[in-house]
């Protein structure tokens, strides 16, 4: 799965599947994840500590980000990334984490008064994490491969409780994208309501000129 793909569509799609199978969430006990690894409880504070760290990391590391559609195309806007998770699972992996989330990503930049996407996705994610002085580290990222909306990868990557709840996360995630819009709306101080376009539609209408 790589940013530059429509994540609108596969949300809908989601979306759609969700809605057909309500008894079971997504594709009814198939969905039972394959993972093996131990899972760990973990209390509020350690996972408060794991979830900054997959923040951190999603948001800021250049292999993800610097090949995203406004950082390549409006570089001088200066685009920045966004995101949000939710938690779904800890596995222990001696010495190291599995840390299973669902993140939804975004990349904004301000024009004048508006506020410009580019690339953006949600989709489950297992990140290897490891203690770095008193909070985590990450040190790979594990995505689901394409088709099947993920559905067969997402199994080999949770346990057998993490990949329902995974997959419903996917299907039902739209809040988190409402979360990031405001997110970016308050980074560059603008008020509720600013107009939010998409960078092929901001481009088609000639929003051209300094910002």
């Amino acid at each position: 799965m790589r940013w530059r793909a429509v994540w609108v569509g596969i949300a809908l799609t989601c979306a759609v599947a969700a809605v057909a199978l309500p008894d079971h969430g997504w594709f009814g006990p198939d969905a039972t994840g394959e993972a093996t690894e131990e899972v760990l409880e973990v209390g509020s504070a350690k996972r408060a500590a794991l979830m900054a760290a997959a923040d951190r990391f999603l948001e800021t590391d250049p292999r993800r980000n610097a090949h995203n559609v406004l950082a390549e195309e409006m570089p001088e806007l200066g685009p920045r990334t966004f995101c949000r998770e939710e938690f779904v699972e800890v596995r222990r992996k001696d010495p190291r984490l599995l840390l299973g989330i669902v993140a939804a990503c975004e990349e904004y930049a301000r024009h004048g008064g508006v506020l410009v996407t580019g690339s953006g996705f949600r989709a489950p994610l297992l990140l290897t994490v490891e203690p770095a002085g008193k909070g985590f580290v990450v040190r790979a990222v594990e995505e689901p491969l394409d088709g099947d909306m993920n559905w067969p990868s997402v199994r080999t990557m949770f346990s057998p409780g993490g990949a329902p709840r995974a997959l419903d996360l996917q299907a039902e995630g739209s809040y988190l994208h409402r979360a990031i819009e405001e997110d970016a709306r308050r980074a560059w101080g603008l008020p509720e309501g600013t107009e939010v376009s998409n960078i092929s539609t901001y481009l088609v209408h000639d929003h051209v000129g300094p910002p």
